[in-house]
């Protein structure tokens, strides 16, 4: 028996240094604080608006209201503004429409992507917009 205590306190030892990182990663990870890149390229926190088309900004989500920031998934409600583009974008007029949208897959402390299931919003259907960290 008197072999086996070295072995148990190795053990012990062993167990609870894992526990205590497993606990420091945890830890450290709740702080992380998650961002979505712009259109200007800019790394922006819970953005109360954001453009979707970055090309012309003929479309937008306005007055944005962030909740589950953070989180893998991020929610929000706001309002969508879009040019109907008719005749042409130059003449065309502006719409609105209450909206829900959502962030989502994280890659490097970044939303990649930022999607609405609304399809009456805009005359495509529901929208995907793809936010890329700017190349190096």
């Amino acid at each position: 028996m008197r072999r086996l205590i070295p072995y148990l306190i190795l053990s012990a030892m062993t167990v609870l240094a894992g526990g205590a990182a497993l606990l420091s990663w945890h830890q450290s990870d709740e702080h992380q604080s998650l961002s979505i890149f712009d259109c200007t390229r800019q790394s922006v926190t819970a953005p109360s608006y954001f453009v979707l088309s970055c090309a012309d900004a003929n479309s937008a989500l306005k007055n944005l209201h962030w909740t589950d920031w953070n989180q893998s998934t991020a929610f929000a409600t706001g309002t969508a503004a879009w040019n109907d583009c008719t005749p042409d974008c130059a003449s065309g007029t502006w719409r609105s429409a209450p909206v829900s949208v959502y962030a989502y897959r994280v890659r490097n402390g970044h939303y990649t992507r930022i999607n609405s299931h609304h399809s009456s919003l805009f005359s495509d259907g529901p929208f995907e917009a793809a936010s890329y960290p700017p190349a190096n």
